[in-house]
């Protein structure tokens, strides 16, 4: 039983008992005193009832401050001690990826070299093993700078208006200047101003764009369409395109860490894209999913709450 009850039931016993006990010696006294003796009895009835009472309460919102504070100590000790821990943990991040990016170089380098100077004398097979490898390389680089990306996305959010027509409009330019944007197609209209960080905005529109374009049918152009709905309370994102389509059984799956659901050698992605955008709309007190179907298209949703 939990002490709040037993407490209430033990509060509940003895003023009822004191309550008839006083009632039945009351009747003796009327019997035998003048009514000036029954109003000081009932004085110091009401009295005793008052103070019993305060006491009861006194002690046991005491245990219970005393409970809480108790709690509260230990939380801030804890967060204390998690704030240490991931200051430590990006420290060792940031020392790790430095780290683990200079063989990753070195090997680039070194095979670069190589097939230069030995061009001549490699046939289409060595050709090939040392493409492979510079591609490892690269991709081993691109993993590293992902998961620092990853580790650096509980920063302090700093809220501000975010344009997410301009926004989406730099996206757009960004992929341009890649040249990969051939036969695609990227529609947004009457896209609301909305109070949040730009720079975690910009990174999940981004990621989302990009893993359409990665995931695009083959010899057939693409259609990205940005929508937004006012929820009153929240804001509603859909996003949307004609690729290749996910099945069912994959939609929370490409939201974990380096989950790829395409290993082809046309797929340069490393599968922390859309994780990257979970975590930031999750910080956000947001929500993410998906919909999708096979060789019809994807739709990716986004709530974020106004405030």
């Amino acid at each position: 039983m939990k002490s709040e009850i037993k407490v209430t039931l033990q509060y509940i016993f003895i003023g009822l008992l004191w309550i008839f006990i006083s009632d039945e010696m009351l009747l003796i006294f009327m019997s035998k005193n003048d009514l000036d003796a029954i109003t000081h009895f009932q004085n110091i009835k009401g009295t005793f009832y008052i103070l019993s009472t305060a006491l009861l309460l006194y002690l046991v919102l005491k245990k219970h401050n005393d409970a809480i504070k108790q709690k509260m100590n230990q939380l801030k000790k804890y967060a204390q001690e998690l704030e240490t821990t991931n200051q430590e943990l990006e420290k060792y991040i940031n020392l790790a990826s430095h780290d683990l990016q200079e063989p990753a170089r070195t090997v680039t380098s070194f095979l670069t070299h190589i097939e230069k100077k030995y061009t001549p004398v490699l046939d289409e097979k060595g050709k090939n093993y040392i493409h492979f490898a510079v591609e490892g390389a690269y991709k081993m680089r691109r993993i590293i700078l992902d998961l620092l990306e990853y580790s650096k996305i509980n920063k302090t959010i700093i809220s501000e208006k975010v344009n997410l027509h301009n926004l989406i409009c730099t996206i757009e330019e960004q992929f341009k200047a890649k040249e990969i944007n051939k036969n695609i197609i990227i529609d947004y209209q009457n896209l609301p101003t909305i109070f949040s960080d730009k720079e975690l905005i910009f990174i999940v529109f981004k990621n989302i764009i990009d893993n359409a374009i990665k995931f695009k049918k083959n010899n057939s152009p693409l259609t990205i369409t940005i929508e937004a709905v006012d929820l009153k309370k929240n804001w509603l994102f859909k996003v949307s395109d004609n690729g290749i389509g996910i099945e069912e059984e994959y939609f929370d799956k490409i939201f974990i860490l380096f989950q790829k659901l395409n290993n082809s050698a046309n797929d340069t992605g490393t599968g922390s894209g859309l994780a990257i955008a979970k975590k930031i709309i999750t910080n956000l007190n947001g929500k993410i999913w998906v919909e999708s179907k096979i060789n019809v298209g994807s739709n990716f949703y986004i709530k974020l709450p106004k405030s």
